[in-house]
């Protein structure tokens, strides 16, 4: 069987020059970026917990969207933290959690999907712009479910949106890491929890 290692590592050759060969003109195609813009984001406290509502405008990467209308499904995620704030050190995190949803686009039917990965609940969008509008919408998830501590102290939610990289397939991902075309995550918005 020396004759098939060999026509295996030519052929592995081959397409590791192809793959050098349209690297760089993937990468310095025109890309644009993807962004989370947070609309409006409060908290509200009721008898149990303080409760996060909040409306995220997403836009795809130019590498999501591409990705997105050849049948991969896209995961976005939220990450919310509490923090106790102070003034002269950093601000320490005291809640924290991830709440992901899942973008499908179905070829067949031409609906997008939107599927809560946290409940399971699953609706279908006939346009692109509902699907993302709705995939940006957090409402009444629970931040906090105990009283804080400390009528002096100062207390913040801070909340960002990306796109799950690690959730993509494994070529999908290798290509992710490497162009500026799936760049799509945001900095913190932040916001002074009212006790």
């Amino acid at each position: 069987m020396p004759g098939v290692s060999a026509r295996l590592r030519r052929l592995h050759a081959c397409l590791f020059f192809l793959v050098c060969l349209a690297l760089p003109g993937m990468l310095l195609a025109e890309t644009e970026r993807g962004a989370f813009n947070v609309i409006s984001a409060r908290t509200e406290k009721n008898e149990d917990a303080y409760l996060l509502n909040a409306k995220l405008a997403i836009s795809l990467s130019s590498g999501a969207l591409d990705a997105l209308k050849n049948g991969v499904p896209l995961v976005i995620e939220f990450h919310i933290q509490a923090l106790e704030t102070h003034v002269w050190l950093w601000d320490s995190v005291i809640a924290e959690i991830r709440r992901a949803r899942q973008i499908n686009y179905h070829a067949l039917s031409r609906n997008y999907v939107v599927r809560d990965i946290n409940t399971g609940r699953q609706q279908n969008f006939r346009s692109l712009e509902d699907a993302l509008l709705m995939a940006g919408v957090l409402q009444d998830l629970p931040v906090l479910d105990y009283p804080l501590p400390g009528d002096n102290k100062n207390y913040a939610i801070r909340l960002r949106g990306s796109l799950d990289i690690e959730s993509l397939p494994t070529p999908v991902r290798l290509l992710a890491y490497v162009s500026s075309a799936w760049d799509m995550d945001s900095k913190w918005h932040k916001w002074q929890l009212v006790r």
